[in-house]
């Protein structure tokens, strides 16, 4: 069977089930699974952010008058890096390095919270590794041989190992919400020694939504609906431009607290553009989106000028 018939086949189930449900149920917990790879843009290519994965678990807080919704959350996750060129010969790899070789592997806890004028925040913090003890170098190791790909050269160019400690937030004001579209003006800051940088810019949303306090794409839906308690289904097409201001990125640069920080560290553009776009569907009880991250190369020393990589991620809701 040939692969978009595959993915067609896919889409179909995945929105008979999202589509199919009973909205009248008050969900309370959500699991999500985000798959993230470079290679979902058909460049069959593992370069710069070649590999995420992620596994969230978010449930309702108990509400208080402040905010419309809260929810808590923990997630667990694993990042890779590669170079421009990571296969042939070990010799032209190395040769030709324009940025190390990382892994990041975390855990950490976060809340969202719903005010009833639109507003959103969400804040995080997170724990992990980065360096030979994330283990990046062996997933991915495996997972090409697993599905049959090349031999990877150069992780021996990795940084070296440091634990991370990084506290993250998001703020999201509205600037204007009607029936069917929504802008909000961004603010993303996160800091840390694995991670340092700040963000601004604005999110666009359109289609068939509900409030920012019951949406798919905020709350994943946990809760009561308004008035009815009814959820109805959604889709969502988003698109978030934002410009960047990077202090430090241990996965570029190296340990930041380590006087050896690998065989081959590079240095951060100071300002990069981010822009994320995609949708999300969704049902009472199941969500489904895929997005496209179009990133400018966040060390100078990069050949490529843009970092491009897709998302899929799969959310089911419990009582």
């Amino acid at each position: 069977m040939h692969k978009p018939t595959i993915s067609f086949l896919f889409f179909l189930l995945v929105s008979k089930f999202v589509f199919s449900q009973n909205g009248n149920t008050v969900y309370r917990k959500e699991l999500t699974i985000t798959t993230e790879n470079d290679n979902y843009n058909f460049t069959k290519a593992d370069r710069y952010y070649s590999n995420g994965f992620f596994v969230k678990y978010q449930w309702l807080a108990n509400q208080n008058k402040k905010a419309a919704i809260k929810l808590r959350r923990v997630e667990a996750g694993q990042m890779i890096f590669n170079p421009h060129l990571n296969r042939r010969s070990l010799s032209q790899v190395l040769e030709q390095q324009d940025r190390p070789y990382a892994g990041w592997l975390y855990g950490s806890y976060g809340e969202t919270s719903v005010y009833s004028n639109d507003r959103v925040v969400q804040w995080d913090a997170i724990a992990g590794v980065v360096g030979p003890a994330s283990k990046g170098e062996e997933v991915q190791t495996k997972y090409h041989q697993f599905i049959g790909l090349y031999k990877i050269y150069g992780w021996e160019n990795q940084v070296q190992n440091e634990f991370g400690v990084n506290a993250s937030v998001r703020y999201y004001h509205p600037l204007s919400i009607s029936n069917g579209f929504t802008m909000h003006a961004t603010g993303k800051a996160m800091l840390g020694n694995t991670f340092t940088n700040a963000s601004v810019g604005v999110l666009l949303k359109t289609g068939k939504m509900e409030k920012e306090s019951s949406t798919s794409f905020f709350t994943g839906r946990l809760g009561s609906a308004p008035k009815d308690r009814r959820h109805h289904a959604e889709f969502v097409f988003f698109l978030e431009p934002m410009l960047q201001a990077q202090a430090y990125n241990a996965t570029v640069q190296g340990p930041m607290f380590r006087e050896n920080k690998g065989n081959y560290v590079s240095e951060l553009n100071p300002f990069i553009y981010v822009v994320k776009t995609g949708f999300v569907v969704a049902g009472p009880a199941v969500s489904f989106s895929a997005y496209y991250h179009i990133k400018q190369r966040e060390a100078k020393s990069m050949i490529d000028p843009l970092e491009v990589y897709g998302a899929f991620a799969l959310s089911f809701r419990f009582r």
